[in-house]
């Protein structure tokens, strides 16, 4: 059964919608962290956050927002969803912490206008629906919605990082490697 439709077509399974996501496999000796969401990549250094512009938390990037849906960038286990709803790390089966945070200071909106579909200690798995967020609510609030996708420990990892330009949720967004240093 089809459901409402954004920048790609959904069924409904229960009450999450899950996408019908095309997913970019994983190149040869490595793992691809999968888009989040949909919008514009930019780079992490351009964030207005100085804490993630200057990688204070990790390395990865950022992406402007087309819609208010967040999905798992790769197979693993949530381990912190902030009980403001703004923010979620996983780990994926290679060990990386990935923090995805909406946002710029959106944790002082104490969880309103987010809604979470997992919590802490959910096996969550590529493409699967993670929150929602309003936009426009988020914006008219005063708030930007830039949000960094980083990877805390990075240095385990050598990573490649996808150029500037629209992303959808399933597009390769970071790929990791494992450090043979």
């Amino acid at each position: 059964m089809k459901g409402k439709k954004g920048l790609w077509p959904f069924k409904t399974q229960g009450k999450t919608p899950q996408p019908e996501l095309v997913l970019d496999p994983d190149p040869a000796g490595g793992e691809a962290l999968l888009s989040p969401l949909a919008g514009a990549v930019v780079p992490l250094e351009s964030v207005s956050d100085p804490v993630f512009a200057g990688k204070v938390l990790g390395d990865g990037l950022a992406v402007e927002p087309a819609e208010g849906m967040l999905y798992s960038p790769a197979d693993g286990t949530v381990e912190t969803l902030m009980d403001s709803c703004h923010a979620v790390c996983i780990t994926n089966k290679a060990g990386a912490d990935v923090l995805i945070h909406v946002g710029r200071d959106t944790a002082s909106l104490n969880g309103k206008h987010f809604t979470a579909h997992v919590k802490e200690g959910d096996q969550v798995c590529r493409g699967q629906l993670l929150l929602e967020f309003d936009m426009a609510a988020i914006r008219s609030a005063g708030f930007e919605l830039t949000t960094p996708i980083i990877v805390s420990n990075y240095d385990e990892f050598r990573m490649e990082l996808r150029p500037a330009g629209e992303v959808r949720p399933g597009n390769a967004l970071i790929t990791l490697y494992p450090r043979q240093d």
